[in-house]
């Protein structure tokens, strides 16, 4: 029996995403496994990790919100943006609470962010952390991102620390806002800790460290994943006669007079896989179970 649905991993810091899903594809043997967001590997958190027909909704999964815990420190800048950088910056803070909370809360509303350069975006055929490490210039399009919120902010002046929580889309690199905080504030600023606390409906508190998760036997492993009809049990549910479910399972478009959306199909009371209705039709997306 194939292995399909998403696993919520609790990434431990030190190896990147693409680590974890290697591990993943060595477990579950012959299944297509991925992830939806890249943590760095100085990041810890949530990482959903999509196997077999998951893989479809990777892109529905990456697109939803995003929850940080960064902590930073002040009066320092480095080349890569987080503390495993060289030090290019380094200045005295103000030592005004109020002020540094007051400058961080800015930040709050869409706007334009530039990567860091030590990033994996490519350019012309290269990560643009590559040219980076040569000490090539590459100029990296700024892209449009929202912060939704930003809270639980905490200030430590001895340490010259702050601790606070991101709500934001997704492309948001963290690192990029440390820094541009950082520039706002005057002192520089760089990434210490980051962990993700949400993605979309996954959270931390329901997550399973990588490390846990290797020391469970396989049938134990197989029951942390989550099925897609259990994730999308808040869509719409869709029954299907034999006739239609056949035409459907042909591809077929059915007529269905329903805004744009992805649905649960069911072949009877039968659960099928997700469907989407489009221009007033419904067409198959992911069909996990074909039985007629």
């Amino acid at each position: 029996m194939k292995v399909t649905g998403i696993l919520n991993i609790n990434k431990p810091a030190g190896i990147t995403s693409y680590d974890v899903v290697d591990v993943i594809k060595k477990i579950f043997e012959g299944s297509k496994v991925g992830h939806t967001g890249t943590l760095d590997p100085i990041a810890t958190g949530v990482l959903p990790i999509v196997i077999g027909d998951a893989t479809k909704i990777a892109d529905e999964l990456m697109a939803e919100t995003k929850v940080y815990r960064v902590k930073m420190l002040l009066g320092v800048e480095t080349n890569t943006y987080d503390i495993t950088g060289r030090i290019v910056f380094a200045s005295v803070i103000r030592n005004d609470e109020i002020y540094i909370r007051e400058r961080i809360k800015r930040f709050i509303g869409k706007q334009e962010q530039i990567p860091p350069l030590y990033s994996a975006i490519r350019v012309d055929g290269k990560r643009a952390y590559e040219y980076a490490r040569e000490g090539k210039e590459v100029k990296l399009k700024p892209r449009q991102i929202e912060i939704y919120n930003i809270d639980n902010i905490a200030v430590d002046l001895r340490k010259r620390e702050v601790l606070f929580d991101v709500y934001c889309t997704k492309g948001t690199y963290i690192r990029s806002l440390v820094n541009d905080i950082g520039k706002k504030l005057g002192c520089g600023a760089t990434m210490l800790e980051l962990t993700r606390l949400k993605n979309g409906n996954f959270d931390i508190k329901d997550s399973v460290n990588l490390y846990d998760f290797l020391r469970m036997d396989y049938e134990d492993m197989k029951k942390q994943i989550v099925s897609i009809e259990e994730y999308y049990k808040d869509l719409k549910k869709i029954a299907l006669k034999k006739d239609e479910y056949t035409k459907y399972l042909n591809g077929v478009k059915l007529k269905f007079d329903e805004q744009d959306k992805l649905v649960r199909v069911y072949n009877g009371t039968k659960y099928s896989g997700l469907g989407e209705i489009k221009d007033g039709f419904l067409k198959r997306y992911i069909v996990e179970n074909e039985i007629i």
